[in-house]
């Protein structure tokens, strides 16, 4: 079986780009062949060209809507499909899943959409709503299956007549296991008096770092830090922020970092705190590191987050909620525990990279064999 994924961004390794990354080293483990294109050089070029897999990049397949650089786009996709001659195209993120279905139309090749969160998730500004509607019902008919990733986005694709339940198939994202070392450290019990507290999440429209810190603003009475993981257009506005609040000191802005499995395992609590989302890949790491969950319950959160058991889920932009909850964790150390063992067990039964692997490639095989 030879596939091929196309992706738009590269540049920033997100939950996208590690499921690219994670699915193609595996299936080439399996004797597959893999070929991926992307739109930009980047982290992801590099760690895919680390594995030795081919890797084309197309300048013209960019984030943005832009009908010249996206019909170019379409015919290089097009021309590299005939040349490469695929069995399955496997397309990752809105835009390149719109492009991709266009560019493999008529060439025969089985093509599959996963939208890792969609573009008209609750949380999303209605214009851009409607819009993004509009274009995957356009769209649908052109794959032969779309995975969503959570429950929620499958209900939301129904729910809007995007795409029908026969097309849809739910595969939750899953992580490749930890080595015992990084795990047991997770699992051990903080003594220390500073809590140290994690987010991982871009910084841009989708992630509300304004709740987060408004709500940590309320808790300087507490001995706590907290590491942001991650880069984005926002990054400047949310360092004012935060230095507006008065809580600078306490915060470090990390950037991108490949460190994240080992950072989380010395953190005693997982922030999330989102707009949208479609299912959190970072919220699966927090889990598997043993550590307390506070996320938002959007998307498919609640899919992975058990409320009181594994963590807890907060209403979206509610600050007074947030900066209770993280209180409550933060001078409960018990509970902190408690919740983290919940959750890496729960990691263990439903979300490991290699129940999600299975899933997916057994979906791959169905498209391949003749109807």
């Amino acid at each position: 079986m030879k596939v091929l994924f196309v992706i738009t961004k590269a540049d920033e390794i997100g939950g996208a780009q590690i499921h690219i990354r994670d699915l193609s080293t595996r299936l080439i483990k399996d004797e597959c062949e893999v070929e991926v294109i992307v739109g930009e050089d980047g982290a992801l070029v590099s760690e895919l060209a680390n594995r030795n897999i081919p890797v084309h990049i197309v300048p013209t397949l960019v984030r943005n809507i832009d009908p010249i650089k996206d019909f170019k786009a379409i015919l290089s996709i097009r021309a590299l499909i005939k040349e490469l001659k695929p069995d399955l195209i496997s397309l990752h993120s809105s835009k390149a899943g719109i492009v991709g279905r266009l560019a493999a139309a008529l060439t025969k090749v089985p093509v599959i959409f996963t939208a890792h969160g969609w573009a008209f998730a609750n949380g999303v500004g209605k214009k851009q709503q409607q819009l993004y509607i509009f274009i995957e019902k356009m769209m649908a008919p052109l794959a032969k299956k779309i995975i969503t990733v959570s429950k929620q986005d499958k209900e939301l694709a129904l729910k809007y007549n995007v795409a029908s339940h026969e097309k849809q198939v739910v595969i939750h994202n899953g992580m490749p296991e930890l080595d015992s070392n990084t795990k047991e450290k997770g699992l051990t019990l903080n003594k220390n008096k500073t809590i140290n507290m994690i987010s991982v999440a871009r910084f841009s429209e989708q992630k509300d770092h304004k709740t987060l810190f408004l709500a940590l603003s309320e808790l300087t009475d507490l001995d706590w830090r907290l590491q942001l993981v991650g880069k984005g257009p926002l990054l400047e506005q949310y360092q004012q922020l935060a230095a507006e609040l008065g809580i600078a000191k306490r915060i470090e802005f990390m950037g991108e970092r490949h460190d994240v499995a080992q950072l989380l395992s010395n953190s005693d609590i997982f922030l999330l705190i989102s707009n949208w989302e479609g299912f959190p890949r970072s919220i699966l790491e927090a889990m598997r590191a043993g550590i307390s969950v506070i996320a938002s319950d959007v998307g498919g959160s609640s899919e992975s987050i058990i409320d009181n058991e594994t963590g807890f889920l907060i209403k979206r932009g509610d600050v007074r909620m947030l900066k209770d909850k993280i209180r409550y964790l933060i001078e409960n150390p018990n509970l902190r525990e408690q919740l983290g063992a919940a959750g890496y067990a729960r990691y263990k039964a439903n979300f490991t990279f290699e129940a999600m692997y299975t899933k997916t490639k057994a979906l791959y095989a169905s498209l391949l064999i003749p109807h």
